[in-house]
């Protein structure tokens, strides 16, 4: 009865307003296929199915979208920088503040809620718990590593351990990594590899890249540890943990990583995909009582105030984020306004004096 009161308040929802809504933080988009729903009926698990059908099918058109972004890599710009920046450290440096990237725009692969819970769930999914901080595509390429928001925005320059991150590694060396960057530990948690040493690794399924990226970072020990020439910041794994083991001990011997922001679910089949995908999904701690019947010990168990049931959540947190959306869209033009009115009274204010207006 639970359920199908959560499926009709689901439903109710979507026709009052924006009928994708429930599925998407983005309109659907032209060759997006991992957006690509003919109808609102379609579940998660349906286009799961479909996603993977055709990720088998088209393997060597994503190979051909991971050389494209390492060369991209290769043939971008040097941001004019001696000095190391930390990520964010920008943001009190103006003319480093409007830098974007468009070729890093849009590139890392982002989550939808868990809606449904997966029919293969125990078999075919692996947790990744992650603490709270910003997500951040790494590239480290021609002997300095550079950190980018998820809209390509530059956020700063450092070195790193990572093929081709500082000046002793090899200038000819490509890295990418998709990370979380902790701003008061100054740490960075890798989340996904994308490429590793020229090596694309965008058409590979989850189960090989995590695999890939345990064994690399297991073998350069230097990437722990902070502040030296070859490494500024720490750049460490995030555990893995398969759905058929104890989730809640997993969880509960995590106290580094407190506070959890919320957990990520691969399916291990999936490859890369740029965009939000139903192959990765997300739950916050508090919700795998209520969505995968599994009891969560505190701190972890606290809920927000006036959390009512996981359905009430996401849709509260939609809702939120479109009214900040248009918020921010809708104060942009008054603040030119402003700014306009406030220079000509300056450049009346000029002519008065010269005695040109009278």
């Amino acid at each position: 009865m639970t359920t199908e009161a959560k499926d009709n308040l689901i439903c109710i929802h979507e026709k009052e307003n924006n009928p994708r809504a429930i599925f998407y933080k983005k309109p659907i988009k032209k060759d997006n296929y991992n957006l690509d729903v003919d109808n609102i009926d379609t579940s998660q698990e349906i286009r799961r199915r479909r996603l993977l059908q055709f990720q088998k099918k088209c393997r060597d058109i994503t190979f051909n979208v991971g050389r494209g972004i390492l060369e991209e890599a290769f043939n971008s710009e040097e941001v004019e920088c001696e000095e190391e920046l930390e990520p964010d450290q920008t943001n009190e440096k103006k003319y480093y503040s409007s830098k974007r990237c468009k070729h890093y725009a849009n590139q890392l692969m982002m989550s939808e809620w868990m809606l449904e819970v997966p029919q293969d769930l125990l078999e075919k999914w692996v947790i990744v718990p992650c603490p709270q901080g910003k997500r951040t595509l790494v590239v480290a390429c021609k002997g300095a590593t550079q950190a980018y928001n998820k809209r390509g925005k530059w956020l700063g320059k450092f070195h790193s351990a990572l093929p081709g991150g500082n000046p002793s590694e090899h200038k000819s060396n490509c890295t990418i990594l998709d990370c979380l960057w902790i701003k008061q530990q100054k740490t960075y948690y890798i989340l996904d590899v994308i490429a590793w040493s020229n090596q694309s690794l965008i058409n590979c399924d989850t189960e090989f890249r995590f695999f890939w990226l345990r064994s690399k970072l297991q073998e350069i020990v230097e990437l722990q540890e902070r502040n030296t020439y070859r490494n500024s910041y720490p750049m460490l794994s995030l555990p893995n943990i398969s759905c058929d083991t104890d989730i809640s001990l997993a969880l509960a011997n995590l106290t580094d990583l407190y506070p959890l922001d919320g957990l990520l679910f691969y399916h291990r089949d999936g490859q890369y995909t740029k965009g939000r995908t139903p192959l990765v999904t997300w739950l916050k701690p508090f919700m795998l009582p209520e969505v995968l019947g599994i009891y969560i010990s505190p701190p972890l168990d606290e809920q927000p105030d006036g959390y009512t049931d996981f359905v009430h959540y996401i849709l509260n947190s939609k809702t939120k984020k479109r009214k900040e959306k248009s918020e921010s869209q809708v104060s942009l033009p008054t603040l030119f306004k402003h700014m306009l009115n406030k220079h000509l009274n300056i450049i009346y204010s000029f002519l008065l004096i010269d005695g040109y207006c009278r």
